[in-house]
């Protein structure tokens, strides 16, 4: 079984429900804060993020929306990097961190291309409904606004300690058993622009848009493949 993750940029609204949904899946905390159009998840310390372009077509502008999260690389420079063995590949061919024997020297930071793995800031919900952000956000509470707080987070949940932090593909949700499972802002998003399929299974229509290079990398020109793939940039 080999994971494949395709975004489709055309079906993307922005609404942000996978960064809300990736949150609370991962024990994070969460406002509904209006957002700023910046950059990735190392610059907003989210596992995933939307931002957007502008596009020109003739007299009219529209925006297109797309979604950053690792791409979990085939040569995968973090895992190369790290001095303790924290950053490793599954046997899927998924990258992820062992909180146990991460040391937050980002290495691994540096070493990625695409600037998709941060250190989550360290706080506790206390601490964090004293921020002006959050405290604006409480505001909005009153007129319908929305504030989360977490679940008990997973085993590969963002911790407290300050280690690094990034996608998962919600591996916690496999169970083992070789089926392909579905990611938390998979499962939550309206227009089907997330998708998460099977390269091994001949039947699987996600895979298959890999397979027909309809869904293709980001930025292949440096040459590290990997598994988040994308139709329509």
């Amino acid at each position: 079984m080999r994971p494949v993750f395709v975004i489709d940029v055309n079906k993307c609204v922005g609404c942000r429900a996978c960064v809300a949904a990736c949150i609370v899946e991962h024990g994070q905390l969460f406002v509904a804060a209006k957002p700023k159009n910046v950059g990735l998840p190392q610059t907003q310390r989210l596992r995933t993020w939307v931002s957007w372009v502008e596009r020109e077509e003739g007299n009219n502008v529209s925006r297109m929306f797309i979604s950053h999260l690792c791409y979990h690389c085939d040569i995968a420079y973090c895992v190369e990097a790290c001095p303790t063995g924290a950053s490793f590949k599954t046997r899927e061919g998924i990258v992820l961190v062992d909180k146990d024997k991460c040391i937050a020297c980002r290495y691994c930071m540096i070493a990625c291309p695409y600037g998709m793995r941060y250190v989550p800031p360290v706080a506790t919900f206390k601490e964090v409904k004293e921020k002006p952000v959050v405290k604006d956000a409480l505001e909005g509470t009153k007129y319908g606004g929305v504030m989360f707080q977490p679940p008990v987070p997973n085993k590969w949940a963002t911790r407290a300690e300050r280690v690094v932090d990034k996608c998962t593909y919600c591996y916690h949700r496999y169970k083992g058993d070789g089926n392909i499972w579905t990611p938390a802002c998979v499962e939550v998003c309206p227009t089907g622009s997330r998708l998460f399929g099977d390269l091994d299974d001949p039947n699987d229509p996600v895979a298959e848009l890999a397979r027909r290079g309809v869904a293709k990398p980001a930025e292949p020109s440096k040459g590290t493949g990997g598994r988040t793939l994308y139709v329509g940039l």
